[in-house]
């Protein structure tokens, strides 16, 4: 595989690979200025990163000792920022951890790293689109909003569950489960008058999103594609199914079914909303 990779403040590109190192990384000594010095740590360590995460001889047993090399050669920040930095083809090294099912790579690179920039969390939105990985979108936080969290944890309310399972690859169907804890006591106290989702399925980033219609007590639902999503052909049920039975019902309460569907419409397809989309930061 050929590569062209560069790190954002050194011009100088690290060299190609053959195989991985697990040796030290070092760098000559014959300069005197440590700015010099400190440049090619940084280009030889990305290098290295590069290599964990495209060279095509990998192997699993390697990254704990190349991750390792990397992070004795570099202070703690300089190695985050070359980490979540788009300096691999135009993506990040998590991006491509998780693009090439590099799983061991990616929790030891993601270890070292204090906070996702924004390009940093766009690109791994990306990456799980990519893979259809909904699950890792979860475990990553990149659907959850800091509003929402900061709510959650002043109410002492736990984490909504959001599952995707997958009905017919053929036709693309899919069946997303999203438990809501306290979704109206959270509503009541929320400082914005909406509750927003995403999940990912078919491909694509999804939105699920109550909004309270003016003062009037009464809530409509949107569903949507975020940003970098290709289009898609909605047609869907939202089923909303009560949480409790009444006192003294012996049969559960009706689920509400609300269709979504673009059957019957004059679109073409849905597509995802125009606006640059805010996207959350660990």
């Amino acid at each position: 595989m050929a590569t062209n990779s560069k790190a954002s403040d050194d011009t100088t590109a690290p060299p190609s690979y053959n195989t991985i190192s697990a040796n030290p990384i070092q760098c000559s000594q014959s300069s005197i200025f440590p700015f010099r010095r400190m440049k090619q740590k940084r280009a030889a360590v990305l290098s290295r990163i590069r290599d964990i995460v495209l060279a095509p001889d990998f192997t699993p047993s390697s990254v704990t000792q190349n991750v390792n090399a990397c992070a004795v050669a570099l202070p703690t920040s300089e190695l985050s920022n070359i980490i979540t930095q788009l300096n691999i083809e135009g993506h990040t090294a998590l991006y491509w951890a998780i693009v090439n099912d590099r799983s061991q790579a990616f929790w030891a690179l993601r270890k070292l790293t204090s906070c996702y920039p924004f390009d940093c969390s766009s690109d791994l939105r990306m990456a799980c689109m990519i893979t259809n990985n909904h699950t890792l979108f979860r475990q990553l936080g990149l659907g959850d909003y800091n509003e929402h969290r900061r709510l959650r944890s002043l109410l002492g309310c736990p984490r909504d569950t959001i599952l995707v399972h997958r009905c017919d690859e053929h036709t693309n169907q899919f069946n997303v489960v999203l438990q809501i804890r306290m979704f109206q006591k959270r509503t009541r106290v929320a400082t914005k008058d909406d509750c927003y989702y995403q999940f990912v399925a078919g491909g694509r980033i999804w939105f699920l999103r109550f909004i309270l219609v003016n003062s009037t007590g009464l809530w409509s639902a949107e569903i949507g594609l975020c940003q970098h999503s290709p289009p898609a052909r909605l047609n869907a049920v939202l089923l909303i199914e009560a949480h409790s039975r009444k006192p003294g019902c012996a049969t559960p309460l009706e689920a509400l079914k609300i269709p979504l569907s673009l059957a019957d419409t004059e679109f073409m397809a849905l597509a995802h909303w125009r606006y640059v989309e805010s996207v959350p930061t660990s």
